[in-house]
């Protein structure tokens, strides 16, 4: 048979070209498979590194033994496996101690809000889950992960500071029964009280004195007059109205309703009129005058109210209220002067001193008496002013 060499040439040609083409194929698929594996584990990589980064790892075996450390845990507070180890322990009880957590269960998982010291002292306030789980081998292993939530945890802080300044803020201009009901149903009802006592008081000339003083010592001045009235106020269960100028406006049996009012106010004018005393003396040392006060005081139904869109005020309405501010126009100088429907009341413990009957600006003549003292047998001082026990044991009983 005869061979034709330039056939079997070109069979050897084709076949080394076939051949070759396969191997540049594989070769080509290789590649592909390998730029896909590469691909998918850049790819895992990154979810790891987003998983590790918002989940911070730890892993206790059946022992209850840490067994490893995510690098995101030792970043955030600063560790290695070992100094770790050394600080906080090795069990997953040490673990949660130093995280806050006091008691969990080993039959499940658990999840908490807890608090360590991060680097440079910082604290890391984080959401904390444990999870029991099983191996292949069926042995038991726990699961730590921890979110940090320090900038939530921050700005909720914030908050109740803010909260807290508001709800101050609120309390100084308004009684807090009526704050608890604004911020119940955003508005407060009026109120009708059949028995208030009102009390108006006021400087003598302090108006034409407080014309030659310079604006940041009047403010200080007045800031300081009426710091001292809040505090009598406070100590007597009485209730802060306004103040107009130098005029300090406060009542008693609101918002609150009781018995005593007539007394806690009376008590309340000799404080005041002990606050402007000791003020006095500070204003001698200084070469100035004393200042003179004048109280009046009366007893009687009024109706209170919040009123006003902006800068909301609590106030006081009703007859009763000009009575008493007619009471302290008409009264002398550093006396206290009250109705006598205030008298009918306290008669028993003060010393009272009748005026007769005296015009007031749109009254007529009313009735108005000087209380001086408390009676000898109710008084724990010399002046009169200072109750003893038995009247506070009467007071207590109203």
């Amino acid at each position: 048979m005869t061979i034709n060499v330039n056939m079997v040439l070109l069979v050897c040609l084709c076949t080394v070209a076939v051949a070759g083409a396969l191997a540049v194929a594989v070769l080509l698929k290789k590649q592909r498979a390998q730029r896909l594996v590469q691909n998918e584990n850049s790819h895992l990589k990154q979810m790891l590194n987003a998983i590790t980064e918002s989940n911070v790892l730890l892993v206790f075996d059946k022992f209850e033994e840490v067994t490893s450390v995510s690098s995101a845990f030792c970043r955030l507070y600063g560790f290695t496996f070992e100094s770790y180890v050394k600080k906080v322990g090795s069990t997953l009880t040490d673990y949660l101690i130093w995280s806050g957590e006091q008691h969990y269960s080993r039959n499940g998982g658990i999840s908490f809000v807890g608090k360590s010291e991060g680097r440079r002292g910082r604290s890391v306030w984080k959401q904390v889950n444990v999870n029991k789980n099983s191996d292949t081998t069926g042995d038991t292993y726990f699961m730590v992960s921890e979110i940090d939530i320090t900038n939530v945890k921050d700005a909720e802080m914030e908050l109740q500071r803010e909260k807290k300044r508001s709800d101050e803020l609120l309390l100084n201009m308004l009684p807090s029964d009526i704050v608890a009901e604004l911020k119940k149903s955003g508005k407060a009802k009026p109120r009708v009280y059949n028995c208030a006592s009102v009390l108006f008081a006021d400087i003598k000339d302090f108006t034409q004195w407080s014309e030659k003083l310079e604006p940041n010592t009047l403010i200080d001045t007045l800031q300081e007059l009426f710091s001292a009235f809040d505090d009598v106020l406070q100590q007597n269960f009485i209730e802060k109205i306004k103040t107009i100028g130098d005029a300090y406006m406060c009542a008693g049996g609101l918002p609150m309703p009781n018995h005593s009012h007539p007394f806690d106010i009376v008590l309340a004018a000799f404080g005041l009129q002990s606050a402007v005393r000791v003020l006095d003396e500070k204003r001698a040392r200084a070469g100035g005058d004393p200042w003179l006060m004048r109280i009046g005081i009366h007893t009687g139904p009024v109706v209170t109210g919040v009123v006003g869109k902006t800068r909301t005020v609590y106030d006081v309405w009703g007859d009763s209220v000009n009575t008493a501010s007619r009471l302290e126009s008409a009264c002398e100088p550093g006396k206290i002067n009250i109705s006598k429907t205030t008298y009918d009341v306290i008669k028993d413990y003060f010393e009272c001193e009748y005026r007769g009957k005296i015009p007031a600006k749109h009254k007529g003549e009313i009735d108005m008496y000087f209380v001086n003292r408390l009676k000898p047998e109710y008084s724990a001082d010399e002046s009169g002013f200072v109750p003893n026990a038995t009247f506070r044991k009467m007071l207590s009983m109203l």
